[in-house]
């Protein structure tokens, strides 16, 4: 930690010399010094980011490149009361944002779209950012306009749409662990001012950095080899007349569950294996996972007198093979085969007011869904267990089918005072069915349990918000809202009780101060919240099958502060830093089958704050020859992986750098993350007592050259 603050303070004192050297400060020079606008359609209207009274960070396309942003792992390392690790593989993506979790064996708490389609699960959420020109992180309940499973917020993430000018792109990445990176995109016009074609794609493949200390087949564990690739053809049929045919697709061989075992381990407490060390586990099977994850979205925009007439239509298709050492140790007890397949249809259609609206903007739409899930999970018990040959099989099916009404206005009762309204109305029907099978060896298969049930559930959510503009560059907001995340069925591993989980409903309360100063030169934001959540869905996990399911819990609350600033020091360095800290607790909950009370509890996996801080630089010299640099530092602070918060996980800082040069179109840059390979765990499951490794120092060399 001490050399992380060196290394920040030198920068700094850099900065702060650098912003002083120069004593011309004419007209050109504030130009130069001035933060430039960032607009946004967080609210589903073009809107400049300082004017929305929503807690948002924005990342422009720029941003993500000088970041070294890839993926929402790397994005929530930048974004105040964000936590994402995909654990196991890419399949097991959990995300926290503002303490509400979306987890990869139930509803998601974060909504997640791209290009206005929504990914409706968090094992959608962890594939790469590909060709992406913009990514919008809301905070807080965004159930009015984005629906059903918003508490957390919304990832609105844009990809580049192809136009006018011919645009093409190639890039190599080098780093240690074998990292291969190869990517390109073309856009240009097919026919000129009329039809447009955009062509992106790339692929990678790293070795992994959890290394296998018995001698299985197969390669360490968290490595990839993945490929992804999109298409998008654009037609502006008429002036008015707009439309975009996106084709996507993704392919991911990422292991499994290379989890090593903790000191909560039953071997371990048993004393038949001991602890592993980090970044090493001991499993008798290496294990494999592959998804296949692809859809087609239909983006129109149609601008009439009365407004701009929107159509998104989605469609998406996941499709996982996972085969895991379910014991996590080197006999062969148990192996697990876990397929799935989901398949997700979406339309919405809604008409937002035109720009001149007057001293009243307004927007209304419909959303349409149809889930379909089918999960088929097989236990093989080896020649360890005390049933050698035997197969347990788990046959689930999920049907959810949905529609919304929605509606916001915003009223402008003063000059510089706006009162925003909105409504939601949902409704969904959802089917659930699964059976247990035990087939053992040499034997008949026999369902020993089987439900098949179906349940409604609706849901009214509304929205109020004041904002006053009370400086020409400065406002302050206050909202209140409501979210919910829609109920379901578990699948026939869990308790007898627990076929199915709760709706769970929260609302918001949230103030906030949004601000350019010094001459618009630095921007300072501040909100602070507070959410009730009632029957919040809880992740619980069963030893016997080493499967998870919900439950509903009491009641707890998220009460938090957050603060995002932005400076322009000087024309050729900027100093950017968030921080935020989070009191996320149960109020009610009791498990009934431990005799446990976990009032007053922290919330499992939520840190207590987090902040980000950095500093950039670009230089022009020798004429066309730019010199761009940034280091970063990114802290997260104390956390529990248990609810009885006995499971603790220290706080950590990480460090990263990139340094390099551009000329023309070339761009050569050399970068390491996790500079001072710090070592932390990002998710232990204490009851199996297995955790996963955060990753550790990684370093290459990026080369890119625009045509």
């Amino acid at each position: 930690m001490k050399g992380i603050v060196r290394v920040m303070v030198v920068l700094l004192f850099a900065a702060l010399s650098a912003s002083f050297a120069d004593a011309g400060d004419g007209e050109g020079r504030k130009r130069e010094l001035v933060l430039e606008p960032v607009v946004v359609n967080a609210e589903k209207r073009a809107e400049e980011s300082q004017d929305v009274p929503v807690s948002i960070t924005v990342f422009e396309r720029n941003d993500l490149l000088d970041m070294g942003i890839e993926g929402i792992g790397d994005l929530s390392e930048h974004v105040p009361n964000m936590e994402f690790h995909d654990f196991g593989s890419s399949r097991h993506g959990l995300l926290f944002l503002r303490g509400i979790k979306s987890l990869p064996t139930g509803q998601a708490g974060t909504g997640f779209t791209v290009d206005g389609v929504s990914y409706n699960k968090s094992h959608m959420f962890g594939f790469p950012l590909l060709n992406v020109d913009r990514v919008e992180v809301l905070r807080g309940a965004q159930g009015t306009l984005y629906g059903r499973n918003t508490t957390g917020g919304v990832v609105n993430v844009y990809t580049a749409r192809p136009g006018n000018e011919v645009v093409s792109t190639a890039g190599v990445t080098l780093g240690n662990y074998g990292t291969r990176k190869l990517r390109a995109d073309w856009s240009g016009p097919l026919i000129e001012e009329k039809l447009f074609l955009g062509v992106s794609g790339l692929a990678e493949v790293s070795e992994g950095f959890m290394k296998n200390d018995i001698d299985a087949d197969g390669d360490d564990g968290r490595h990839t080899d993945g490929k992804a690739a999109r298409v998008k053809l654009r037609l502006q049929a008429t002036d008015n007349w707009d439309m975009t045919l996106s084709v996507d697709g993704q392919h991911h061989d990422d292991g499994a569950y290379s989890s090593r075992r903790t000191e909560r381990n039953g071997y371990v407490m048993a004393g038949t294996y001991g602890v592993d060390s980090p970044y090493h586990y001991s499993h008798d099977f290496a294990g494999s996972q592959e998804v296949d994850f692809w859809g087609s979205s239909l983006n129109s925009d149609w601008t009439t007198d009365l407004g701009i007439l929107s159509s998104i239509t989605g469609y998406r298709s996941y499709d996982s093979d996972e085969w895991i050492d379910a014991d996590f140790s080197p006999l062969d007890n148990m192996r697990k085969n876990y397929r799935q397949t989901d398949k997700a249809l979406t339309q919405e259609f809604r008409m937002v007011s035109p720009e001149d609206s007057g001293s009243m903007r307004w927007l209304v739409g419909t959303y349409l869904f149809h889930f379909d899930s089918k999960t088929d999970v097989s236990n093989h018990l080896g020649a360890a267990s005390a049933s050698p040959g035997m197969e347990v099989r788990f046959n689930t099916k999920q049907k959810n089918d949905g529609a919304a009404l929605f509606g916001e206005g915003t009223w402008e009762l003063l000059p510089s005072l706006e009162l925003t309204l909105g409504l939601r109305g949902e409704y969904e029907h959802a089917q659930g069915r699964s059976s247990r099978t035990n087939i053992p060896a040499g034997g008949p298969a026999a369902v020993v349990k089987s439900f098949d049930r179906q349940d409604d559930y609706a849901a009214l959510l509304p929205k109020v918000s004041l904002a006053w503009h009370f400086a020409e560059d400065a406002m302050t907001y206050a909202t209140v809202a409501r979210a919910h995340k829609a109920g379901g069925f578990n699948d026939a591993s869990a308790p007898a009780d627990g076929e199915s989980y709760s709706e769970e409903d929260s609302w918001l309360y949230e103030v906030g101060v949004k601000s350019l100063l010094l001459d618009k030169r630095l921007m300072l934001n501040v909100a602070a919240f507070h959410t009730r959540i009632r029957d919040e869905q809880l992740p619980l996990f069963q030893a016997a099958t080493m499967q998870g399911y919900l439950a509903s819990a009491g009641k707890s609350h998220r009460t938090g502060l957050e603060l995002e600033s932005r400076f322009k020091l000087a024309e050729e360095w900027t100093l950017s830093g968030s921080a935020s800290w989070i009191d996320a607790r149960f109020d009610e909950y009791e498990d009934a089958s431990l005799g446990v009370d976990y009032a007053g509890k922290r919330v499992f996996c939520v840190p207590e704050y987090s902040f980000d801080v950095a500093v950039d630089y670009q230089k022009r010299f020798a004429g066309e020859w730019e010199m761009f640099g940034r280091a970063g530092v990114s802290g997260v602070g104390p956390q529990f992986f248990d609810n009885a918060n006995e499971v603790r996980q220290a706080a950590y800082q990480l460090a990263s750098l990139r340094l390099g040069f551009r000329r023309k179109g070339l761009e050569c840059s050399l970068w390491a993350k996790n500079l001072f390979d710090r070592h932390y765990v990002v998710f232990e499951n204490t009851t199996a007592g297995v955790a996963e490794d955060g990753r550790p120092r990684t370093f290459g060399l990026s080369v890119d050259y625009t045509f």
